[in-house]
Parts: C-alpha cells; sequence; structure tokens
C-alpha cells in the first residue's frame, strides 16, 4: 500500500500542493492529470523523494527507497556520447543487475551515439536502460511523447504487464489512453488533487475545462 501525505508544497514564497492524502491499496495503472503548471510534476518529485516537503510519504509503511522506483521523466537526460548499449550497461552498473540486450522492450541502433538520435529514439535508448529491472513503483511523465504508434503500444503492452505487481503512475494529456487502462485518474487542480474511480471518468473533463 502506497500512502502519499503532502501538507504543503511550495518553492520559495509559491504553493504549488497543499492538504493530499492519498491511499492506493493495491497494485494498478493510475493516471495524473492536470494543465501545465498545476503540479504534477512536483507531485511525482515528492513520492521520489527529489525534492523537500511537509508531509510523508511511506510504502508498505516504510519510506521508499529511490531504487525500488522507475522514474522515466517526459525529458530524459542521457550520456550523449554513450552509445545506446553502453548507456544501457552504465544504467545495469547502477542497478547493480547483469546487462541483457536480449530483455530490452525497444529495437534501436546500439552501436550509433546517443546524440546521433532523435528525441523519440533517445526516449527509447531512456527506457530500454531503466526498464532492466522491476521496481515496486514507476512513474512515466508523458511517456507517450515522441514515440511512434507501434512504440506507444509495446510501451502501453509492458505497462500492463508491470502493473499487475507494481503501482504504476501515468501523466499525459492524451485522456483517452488513461480512461482505457486506468483503475483510477488523480486531476491536480487548484494546488490539489482530486480522485477518480473509473466509473466517474465522464466527469473529468468538466471539472478541468468548464470548473473554475
Amino acid at each position: 500500500m502506497l500512502n502519499i501525505k503532502i501538507n504543503n508544497k511550495s518553492y520559495k514564497d509559491n504553493l504549488i500542493l497543499e492538504k493530499i492524502d492519498l491511499s492506493i491499496l493495491k497494485n494498478g495503472i493510475y493516471g495524473v492529470i492536470g494543465k501545465n503548471g498545476e503540479g504534477k510534476t512536483t507531485f511525482f518529485r515528492c513520492v521520489l523523494g527529489l525534492t523537500n516537503f511537509e508531509g510523508k510519504i511511506l510504502f508498505n509503511e516504510n519510506q521508499p527507497i529511490l531504487s525500488d522506483i522507475a522514474w522515466c521523466p517526459t525529458e530524459p537526460t542521457l550520456y550523449n556520447e554513450l552509445t545506446a548499449e553502453e548507456f544501457s550497461k552504465f544504467y545495469a552498473e547502477l542497478l547493480k543487475i547483469d546487462y541483457n540486450k536480449n530483455k530490452e522492450l525497444f529495437e534501436i541502433p546500439k552501436d550509433r551515439l546517443i546524440k546521433e538520435f532523435s528525441t523519440g529514439m533517445k526516449k527509447k535508448a531512456y527506457l530500454n536502460a531503466v526498464l532492466q529491472k522491476r521496481y515496486s513503483i514507476y512513474i512515466f511523465d508523458e511517456p507517450f511523447n515522441g514515440l511512434d504508434l507501434e512504440s506507444n503500444y509495446l510501451l502501453m503492452k509492458y505497462i500492463k504487464i508491470i502493473a499487475k505487481e507494481s503501482i504504476v503512475f501515468i501523466s499525459s494529456h492524451i485522456l483517452e489512453i488513461l480512461y482505457k487502462d486506468c483503475d483510477a485518474i488523480f486531476l491536480v487542480k487548484n494546488k490539489k488533487i482530486i480522485h477518480f474511480e473509473n466509473n466517474q471518468y465522464s466527469d473529468i473533463e468538466n471539472e478541468i475545462f468548464n470548473n473554475q
């Protein structure tokens, strides 16, 4: 079980999130949505423990360990002077696992430098590296941006598999993807988080666009 309690998160004098108290009781896929600037990425950074805030995050009654959380940001950071294979091997060393090229999710040129890749290819290289091991919690921040149709299909298929044994967060501006596969959706709005179960998804767009 994942308990997320954020009493207050501010940057200097700017209050971003407050009075958030969420409990996720089972594994599955959980969408996180909201307009730009509402605090989605800040929410993820709080869960990851990458920023200070007033509150506490507990996973199975213990503070989560960063190595147990897969973090896939919108624009991942890679080492451009490495090849895709070298980057995966480097990440395997960080994860303290054996590198196995046959378990990579996407097929990409392994001997080309990452700096030669397109945006979509760089994201594939990053995902291949990060997803070499299984995690208790996954956070995908706009994972479908820059990926082609087939790659989006492969990624979503993989997410459905890992969600059977892990908690998976996905933020996306493509609501239809989240409606189809999420067990619940969290809307970040006005510094709060509104929780929608799947039988309430028809109310989400009205809450985002019509209510102020």
